[in-house]
C-alpha cells in the first residue's frame, strides 16, 4: 500500500475521532449552561447516531404516565383469569410421597453422579 494512502486513512481516522470529542465537549457545555441533554443531543452528528428516537414533549410523557397509571390500577382490580390461577399437579400436592428407601435410593444415585462429576473436571483441569 502507497505510504500517501495510509497517511490518508490515518487523517480520516484521526478526524472521525476529533467529531466525536467534539461532540462530548458539546454536551458538556451544554449541562454546564444549564441547557440539559436534549439541546445537546441535537448537536450530535447525524453519522454518529444510525437510529433517531423521537423526543417527546413534557405533557406528551405525563399523558402517557398517567395513561400506564390507569392501566395497571385497572389491571390490579380486575379478577386474575382462570388459567392464570390454576395450579399444576405437581404444585397442588397430588405427586405420590417418596418412601425411605426411594429416599436413600436417590440420595446414593445423586452422590454417584456428583462424584462422576467431580472426577471428569478433575481430568479436564489436568
Amino acid at each position: 500500500m502507497d505510504l500517501n494512502r495510509i497517511l490518508e486513512l490515518a487523517v480520516e481516522t484521526l478526524e472521525k475521532r476529533k467529531a466525536g470529542i467534539n461532540a462530548e465537549i458539546e454536551t458538556i457545555r451544554a449541562e454546564l449552561q444549564g441547557r440539559g441533554f436534549r439541546t445537546a443531543r441535537k448537536m450530535i452528528p447525524a453519522a454518529a447516531s444510525t437510529k433517531r428516537r423521537r423526543l417527546q414533549t413534557r405533557a406528551e410523557r405525563k399523558a402517557h404516565s398517567e395513561g400506564m397509571k390507569a392501566h395497571w390500577a385497572d389491571k390490579k382490580t380486575r379478577p386474575a383469569k382462570a388459567s392464570a390461577t390454576k395450579k399444576l399437579p405437581a404444585a397442588s400436592g397430588k405427586r405420590r410421597a417418596k418412601s425411605a428407601a426411594e429416599k436413600k435410593a436417590l440420595s446414593l444415585k445423586m452422590k454417584q453422579v456428583w462424584e462422576k462429576r467431580k472426577a471428569e473436571a478433575l481430568k479436564k483441569n489436568e
